[in-house]
């Protein structure tokens, strides 16, 4: 029954004749054949598995990088020893005896007076002088002074041979031996007297001397102390200083090596991009040239010369579909083919 036959109830009109009523538009073979050769192409691109990327994609860190990063590790604990030996030099200088503790031996040695231990300072040779001058004097009272007396007194016969200062020794001289043995007493006093007065004065001279000795031993005790804990501070100053600077010179060169790595980096992260890029190209290039063919076709389609086959049987009173028409819708449908075609 053709298509039209519902007009009718499916009989034919009066006044119809036999007539070819199904119609439809073939296009050439190599148009056709170049449509399936796409249709092809794109069943098999379709059936090929998902093909993933083998390489590396993200690019590591360089051995620049690294050594740069364990540098940095380096260099961030670098201050440590310097700031350990500089608490610990600090902690000494304030712990270290003060001034006043160095200087107070000395200060309590130049605290007394110069007659408090006078005897540790007298000259045993005094002791010595003063003896042997009251020997000297009664030497000389027994060997001249007391001989000349005598004499004296034997050439004026006043005194008998034989008798020495017996009991006819006149009274004066008795007298003269008296005042002579007190005159030996008084020379010989007095010339002790003024070797102790001597000894005495030059003990008392080396004491005092010595206490200033003390007292200028304690300042210079206090004063050393008071350099060497100030040097030591100032020591334990650099060290710190030093210890800072050691890590942050660490640092600007742990900084230097990351930067030269991060250049190192980047240029293999652009060498991994391109390889990628390529390999998406390169999956890409089948289905890029299939779309390249369907818009040829669509490009071509208007100028490929079609014709059209009717059958069937057509009333007189309904109007055929020209051959125009048929072709177009022909077209028509075949662009939807290739429609879809394209969005594969």
């Amino acid at each position: 029954m053709a298509l039209s036959d519902f007009l009718s109830n499916g009989q034919i009109p009066a006044g119809s004749a036999v007539k070819s009523t199904t119609s439809q538009t073939v296009l050439p073979d190599w148009y056709t054949n170049y449509a399936m050769d796409i249709l092809s192409g794109q069943q098999q691109i379709a059936s090929n598995p998902l093909a993933t990327y083998q390489g590396p994609r993200v690019a590591g860190f360089t051995p620049t990088q690294v050594q740069g990063q364990n540098a940095t590790v380096n260099a961030a604990g670098a201050y440590q020893p310097g700031l350990t030996a500089a608490t610990q030099a600090t902690s000494s200088a304030m712990t270290a005896p003060g001034a006043l503790t160095v200087a107070q031996p000395f200060l309590n040695g130049a605290s007394g007076t110069s007659v408090s231990n006078i005897n540790q300072y007298m000259n045993p040779y005094t002791d010595a002088v003063v003896k042997r001058i009251g020997e000297l004097g009664a030497r000389n009272l027994n060997e001249n002074i007391m001989p000349n007396i005598e004499g004296r007194y034997i050439a004026a016969g006043q005194l008998g041979m034989g008798n020495h200062m017996g009991a006819t020794t006149p009274s004066g001289m008795m007298t003269d031996t008296a005042r002579a043995i007190r005159d030996t007493q008084e020379a010989t006093l007095a010339q002790q007297a003024q070797a102790l007065q001597s000894g005495y004065s030059e003990a008392a001279g080396l004491a005092n001397t010595d206490l200033n000795r003390q007292a200028n031993l304690a300042s210079t005790a206090g004063g050393l102390a008071t350099q060497q804990q100030t040097g030591a501070l100032n020591a334990a100053g650099q060290m710190a200083g030093l210890a800072g600077q050691a890590q942050t010179l660490g640092l600007q060169g742990a900084g230097a090596l990351g930067s030269v790595g991060q250049q190192q980096q980047t240029l293999d992260q652009q060498n991994l991009d391109v390889a990628y890029q390529d390999f998406l190209k390169q999956q890409g290039y089948p289905q890029e040239q299939i779309n390249n063919m369907v818009a040829t076709m669509k490009g071509a389609l208007p100028g490929v010369p079609t014709s059209t086959q009717e059958e069937g049987i057509v009333p007189n009173a309904v109007p055929t579909t020209s051959t125009a028409s048929n072709i177009g819708a022909g077209l028509t449908g075949l662009a939807g083919v290739l429609a879809a075609i394209g969005k594969l």
